[in-house]
């Protein structure tokens, strides 16, 4: 397997272990958390994360980024789906022939647009009483 191919796949395990430690320990109505009704509750949040996985592996399946429109679930349906997206986004990325300038593109594009939401998802978590615990990522052992 090509490194690029082999850096890909980790980042994808990188986001899954990363949004569970975020959501992990939430309160039952941290779905619908809104600082203000100018941003997004976690569960919109999620909801993008799940159409940016689903976006990327449609580019990598079908050569484009369309998928069809999904609705608003609540957040433990929510946080399945997405994590079941990652999964199917890995085993594709496992599966299919990845040039390096796709891979360019899919890291600086959808998938490091994940971790960002990741980071959010964090924050609100701690702000809505639920501090993230701390973590050596560098020693974390990914699946």
């Amino acid at each position: 397997m090509e490194i690029h191919i082999q850096v890909l796949s980790h980042v994808i395990k990188t986001i899954q272990y990363r949004f569970i430690k975020a959501t992990t320990g939430s309160k039952e109505d941290f779905g619908t958390f809104k600082l203000n009704e100018q941003t997004r509750s976690p569960n919109e949040i999620i909801h993008h994360m799940f159409d940016l996985a689903a976006k990327t592996k449609s580019m990598l399946n079908r050569g484009h980024f369309i998928v069809s429109v999904y609705e608003l679930l609540d957040f433990p349906d929510e946080t399945k789906r997405f994590l079941n997206e990652l999964e199917e986004l890995q085993l594709t990325i496992d599966s299919v022939r990845i040039d390096l300038e796709l891979s360019k593109k899919l890291l600086q594009g959808p998938i490091l647009d994940m971790v960002t939401h990741i980071g959010q998802i964090a924050m609100l978590n701690g702000l809505h009483g639920n501090k993230i615990q701390k973590e050596n990522y560098y020693n974390a052992a990914l699946k």
